[in-house]
């Protein structure tokens, strides 16, 4: 299955708009060095994937594609294929209740499993309140990605609720939730860092299929996001992982977490069947929006979700990292049309 023209041409125009031939060289220089390639070529291949075959320069580099053969790469998705796919299978209206968190809690409050406060609609007094249930804060920007505008506080460093009141809303941090007790077995990676799962699923109307499956572990941070310093690994359909962890971002591997030292390639999520079958009701709730990546945590008592996002975000493995040479596309083509 191919992206329609129309789509491809776009595409094409927004990739002409921001060409930078400094960006194709620095890309060509660093993935020449770390596959003993020679350059020219690896731009003059980059330039063609592009053009011809919707890989955008950071899927080339993040998916190891000068290491792939054709015949392999056609098994990757690529941020181009993912976000027609999203755009051609998903409501945009329906999908308004995945972009504000407000709302995500709201429509699926039989799955967040944590309570949580609006500051538009609560006052400082309430909010004090709120903290005494709660000691530890996580304030977030209720529209946000990436664990952008993602902040922890400390409820005993506050003492005027007021002023701090003032302080989150001024800085448009308008959701306050219940920090996350996450499972033993998680904590024990990276204890500082809630350790998230993502799942991207596709609604068929009547099965709920799981294409993809990732372990992302955080350093300590707020957040597990890459902008956080956090990396990830794939997971088997058993939620096992299927090799080292990596950011994607670079050729730094995690055979153990960098902090706690614990086998990454021998990890399991906890309680994976009741993940899958909390991710098999939550795809149920908006029908018209079947193409989700769901974020979630796994708590002692078992997997609660984070959020939803209707373009699911890009997971894919590495060669490199893995030595697994296939991607997830064959899995999106067995079960959907785009």
């Amino acid at each position: 299955m191919k992206i329609d023209l129309d789509a491809r041409v776009k595409y094409l125009m927004r990739r002409a708009r921001r060409f930078s031939p400094s960006r194709v060289t620095g890309f060509a220089r660093q993935i020449a060095r770390e596959q003993g390639k020679w350059m020219p070529a690896v731009a003059i291949d980059m330039l063609f994937s592009a053009a011809f075959h919707d890989t955008a320069f950071i899927d080339y580099y993040e998916a190891d594609f000068a290491a792939l053969t054709r015949k392999e790469r056609k098994t990757f998705m690529t941020s181009l294929v993912q976000h027609h796919i999203a755009v051609k299978l998903n409501d945009r209206g329906a999908a308004e209740v995945f972009n504000d968190k407000r709302r995500f809690h709201r429509r699926f409050a039989d799955f967040t499993g944590r309570e949580w406060l609006d500051l538009g609609q609560a006052g400082p007094d309430e909010l004090a309140q709120f903290a005494t249930r709660h000691p530890v804060l996580i304030a977030k920007e209720p529209i946000s990605r990436e664990g952008h505008g993602v902040f922890r506080y400390d409820a005993a460093d506050v003492s005027d609720w007021p002023a701090f009141h003032t302080e989150l809303v001024a800085k448009g941090q308008v959701l306050v939730e219940e920090a996350i007790v996450q499972h033993p077995s998680l904590a024990a990676y990276c204890a500082g860092t809630v350790n998230t799962t993502r799942l991207v699923s596709y609604f068929d109307g009547t099965d709920v299929h799981i294409l993809s499956r990732v372990q992302k572990f955080g350093r300590g941070a707020v957040s597990d996001q890459f902008t956080w310093g956090g990396f990830f690994t794939m997971l088997d359909k058993d939620g096992h992982s299927v090799g080292r962890g990596h950011s994607g971002k670079n050729n730094t591997f995690y055979a153990v977490h960098p902090d706690s030292g614990l086998s990454i390639v021998e990890f399991q999520v906890p309680l994976w069947n009741e993940v899958v079958a909390l991710i098999d009701r939550a795809a149920r709730v908006v029908p018209e929006v079947p193409y989700v990546g769901w974020d979630v945590a796994v708590t002692p008592q078992g997997p609660v979700l984070i959020e939803g996002n209707w373009v699911p975000g890009l997971y894919e493995t590495r060669v490199t990292a893995t030595g697994i040479r296939t991607g997830s596309r064959p899995e999106h083509e067995a079960v959907m049309t785009w």
